[in-house]
């Protein structure tokens, strides 16, 4: 099979310099770049067995919607590869590092960062909600942070626009997910389930492990099933933080990621509310 390679990315971007490949993933290869006129960008490249339904639904929703706190995609189209036709897209770069990289290196996130991480999270799933898309790949490694302390959603190749037909079969029986960071009902594929909830059970998770630097499913599980099983399973208990004397803000992570959906709060606009008030009375 025919990997996208450097020379590809001069296919779109022919004056483009310091060209440096980042990952190769399942569907897609990441590529950074330097073009003359607009500076460093991301150039990713489908390949030739991947899915280009979701990498065009990928485009469709970031394009259309105008994102906050998630990069712009300049320009997309197709290439050949060895005589097979190649999606691309020309994304903005943010210059910063991403989540993981950050916690693997330091372990946790100060109260004052991860109040930032939970704020622009929600505010772009608050966006997404009024749009009909639930992104359902919330995780360390599809978030970065810029140099500015700002964090960004990146990766929107598994998410579900709900007001168009689901490209996972529904007989299927795992949906689209990340072990340990999906919610129970979207791993389950219960599509009639899945909103924004699903996300801010994400949200949950994440922000319960830049705080504690300890993923609170993810710690003695054995393998994938039972990482599944565990996030399906488990009642995480409120974790102390010191800077937060009234425990509410521990209490809202814990809502955010319990295993039920009705549990939960109803809306990513009502989350955030919350969440600001806490802020707001106690930070």
């Amino acid at each position: 099979m025919a990997y996208p390679t450097t020379d590809n990315v001069l296919q779109v971007l022919p004056n483009a310099s310091n060209i440096e490949e980042v990952k190769v993933g399942a569907q897609k290869a990441v590529f950074l770049a330097v073009d003359p006129h607009i500076g460093k960008v991301v150039v990713k490249i489908m390949l030739p067995n991947g899915s280009p339904n979701r990498l065009l639904r990928e485009i469709d929703i970031v394009v259309s919607n105008n994102l906050i706190n998630v990069p712009q995609i300049y320009c997309h189209g197709t290439i050949e590869i060895e005589q097979n036709k190649a999606l691309y897209i020309l994304e903005e770069y943010i210059d910063g590092g991403d989540l993981r990289d950050y916690l693997s290196n330091q372990r946790r996130l100060p109260v004052a960062d991860v109040l930032r991480l939970i704020s622009n999270l929600l505010e772009t799933i608050e966006q997404l909600e009024v749009c009909g898309v639930v992104h359902r790949d919330i995780k360390p490694e599809n978030i970065i942070r810029d140099k500015a302390g700002k964090y960004w959603l990146l990766d929107f190749g598994i998410a579900r626009d709900l007001g168009r037909a689901s490209l996972t079969a529904t007989v299927a029986h795992f949906g689209p997910h990340t072990a340990g960071y999906a919610a129970p009902e979207q791993f389950k594929n219960l599509k009639k389930k899945i909103d924004s909830r699903a996300d801010l059970f994400s949200v949950g998770v994440v922000a319960s492990e830049a705080l504690s630097g300890e993923h609170p499913f993810a710690a003695g599980a054995n393998g994938y099933l039972d990482l599944l099983k565990r996030t399906e399973m488990m009642t995480v208990q409120p974790f102390e933080i010191s800077e937060d004397k009234s425990g509410e803000l521990s209490n809202f992570i814990n809502v955010l990621m319990n295993k039920f959906a009705s549990r939960r709060p109803p809306s990513a606009r009502v989350a955030k509310s919350w969440f600001d008030e806490i802020v707001n009375k106690h930070f």
